[in-house]
Parts: C-alpha cells; structure tokens; sequence
C-alpha cells in the first residue's frame, strides 16, 4: 500500500513540472492533431538584449561587420588609470554581446606621423584588397589631417601608412570624422571640413595604399558631424549623423537615392540647402548625449534599423582615468512601408527589444 501512495505521489509531481507551453499527445479533439507543441521558453535573455551592450567606454569608435563576426574598436583610451590601450578591439557575433580582442596598434607600431592619440577612427571591410582587407582611416589629436592604416583582419593589429588627407588638401582648415563606408568593389570616405560634411571616392591598393579617385563632393553644410551610412538598397541610402547644440547632442538622419545624394528630408530640403535632417536618437533620462552613429543594420525580418552609437551616462562624463566615458548602445528603430523611420526614440539603458536577428 505504501508502495502505491509513493507511485501515485511521483505521478503528480510529475504532473506538475509539464510546462503549460506543452500540448497533450492525445487527439482528444479528433481534429487530427497528435504531437506535441513546445515555444521555447520566453525568458528576457531570449527576446530582447541589455544596454550599453558595452561599457565604460568606447569613445569615438567604429563598427565594422567582417567575415564571419562583427568588431568594434574604440579611440585610443585608458579603461584604467594609467594602462594605454591603442585603440582597443572588441569581438561579437550578435552585435549584442561583447568580448575584448587585442589594440587595434601594436605598441611599437602606433602612428608616428604626429603626437596625439588616435581619437576618432573608421573601418570598413574591403575584401576585393587581397592581403590588406580592412581599412582603417583615423585622426590624431592635435592633427588636422586623416590618416590611413590596413590590416588583413577587422580587430587588427592594423599597419599604420601614414597620414592620406591633410585639411589642406581638402580646402579646409580643419578635418574631421572620417568614416570609411565600401560599397561591394567601391570605396568611400567620408569627412567633416569647415563648410560641412564631403564623399570622396577612394582606389585602394595593397602596395601602393589609399589615393583619391575623383573630386569630393559636398553632402551636408554645417551643424553636422560624425556621419554614418547604412545602404538599405541600391537606391535607399540613409546618412546618420551628430548634430550638437552647446553641451548637448542628438543624432539625426537623411535619406538619398545615390551614395553621393543630395540627402534629404521628409519635406524634401537637401543637407545642403540648411535641413539638419529627421530626428532619429535623442536623449533619455539615465543616457544622454547620444552622438557618434557608428554603424547600422537591418534585421532579417526588414522591420528594424539596428543603430550603434555611443551616448553618456547622467552625471558619469569621465572615468577614473580622466578619459571620456562613452559607453557603446545599440538601439532598434522601426522602418516604415514608405522607408522613413516611424519615429525618433531615446537613448536607454536596460531591456531592450526586439534582438537583432
């Protein structure tokens, strides 16, 4: 009899660890259906990501999606009070979680060309370039002049080929924000001089290293910095960019038909006639200050931009180390039927959904 209560007991224990989610195995209803059904479970950590995706910092970085995972790498900072990191290189294969690589530069083989750290910098993956398949185009602090580096993998250590654009050079007095942007065999960049934002077609050659193919052309006027392109389709092009107003910022964007525009808003107004664009990212409550669109992807499903930047936690500006304290977010934003963004959003920290898929 004791027997029989211990059997009886397990069986409803049993019972009662069967997930709701499951369906019984008996057709009870005669509707043919005999299986059983299981969801998955529908745990955070299954649906949605946690922001920053990466902190304390990674200050004027650049994302760049490589052969077979992404890569982030930062300005040259101090994580640590006193411990150099030449532009340190983060690993990721869901853009969502983060582990740190190696410096983008070897100690020994940082740029010589001018004395200042590495404080702004882009890469992008140029795979027809045998042997030097991503490029890295960067500034100096101090230096009014671009310079370009290569390296046969995304997180490097990269080799620096010495200053490419001087401010000179491009009619201007000052000279920066370069972003690296390649469509399939053609290479961009990207910059800010005094008059606004200008593209520049590049030829990239492994020996011979980066030269200017043709004229640049003008895409934005003033007001405007830190450009980022995301290419949606041949002809759906959108420029992401920082517009700054005293201490504060905000991330706008642009839409155009050709890599090289015009760009621009809902109303139709061209970057160049004075819009400064759509509201895209603006600040929130604990993360303000969003600036510096590094990156952007659409989703399997085509429904969201996913937007990494760098924003500043309330009342946090530095670390310990005195350098800026610019954690790295990835936000989703919503397209609509008609290609715009549905709406701006705030920079958060915490859950955030949808994952990017």
């Amino acid at each position: 009899m004791k027997n029989m209560i211990k059997i009886t007991a397990a069986a409803l224990a049993l019972g009662a660890l069967v997930p709701a989610g499951f369906s019984s195995c008996t057709d009870m209803s005669g509707d043919g259906i005999d299986s059983v059904l299981w969801t998955g479970s529908r745990n955070p950590e299954n649906t949605s990501f946690r922001n920053p995706v990466w902190e304390p910092s990674l200050e004027a970085g650049t994302l760049v999606k490589g052969a077979s995972m992404y890569v982030a790498l930062s300005a040259t900072t101090q994580w640590t009070p006193g411990l150099v990191s030449l532009c340190p290189a983060l690993t990721s294969n869901n853009l969502m979680t983060w582990s740190r690589a190696n410096d983008g530069f070897a100690a020994d083989a940082q740029p010589a060309w001018g004395e200042g750290r590495v404080n702004s910098l882009s890469v992008d993956y140029a795979r027809a370039v045998t042997g030097a398949t991503y490029w890295m185009f960067y500034t100096l602090e101090g230096a009014e002049t671009i310079g370009a580096a290569s390296a046969t993998t995304a997180q490097g250590p990269y080799t620096d080929r010495g200053a490419f654009l001087t401010a000179a050079d491009a009619g201007s007095t000052t000279l920066r924000d370069p972003f690296f942007f390649v469509i399939s065999t053609a290479y961009y960049l990207c910059y800010t001089a005094d008059d606004g934002i200008y593209i520049q077609r590049l030829t990239l050659n492994r020996t011979r290293g980066a030269s200017l193919n043709g004229a640049a052309t003008k895409i934005a006027g003033t007001g405007v910095g830190d450009v980022c392109l995301f290419r949606k389709s041949s002809n759906e092009l959108y420029l992401l960019f920082t517009v700054g107003s005293g201490t504060s910022s905000e991330i706008r964007y642009a839409r155009a038909e050709a890599v090289t525009g015009p760009y621009v808003d809902k109303s139709g107004t061209s970057l160049t006639d004075g819009s400064q664009g759509e509201p895209l990212i603006q600040s929130g409550t604990a993360m303000i200050n969003p600036e510096n669109p590094m990156r952007a992807f659409l989703n399997s499903e085509q429904t969201h931009v996913f937007v990494a930047y760098n924003a500043t936690e309330n009342g946090k500006a530095s670390m310990t180390s005195g350098f800026a304290r610019k954690p790295m977010l990835v936000t989703p934003i919503e397209l609509t039927e008609d290609g715009w963004f549905k709406q701006a959003v705030t920079a958060q920290e915490g859950w955030t959904t949808p994952r990017f898929e």
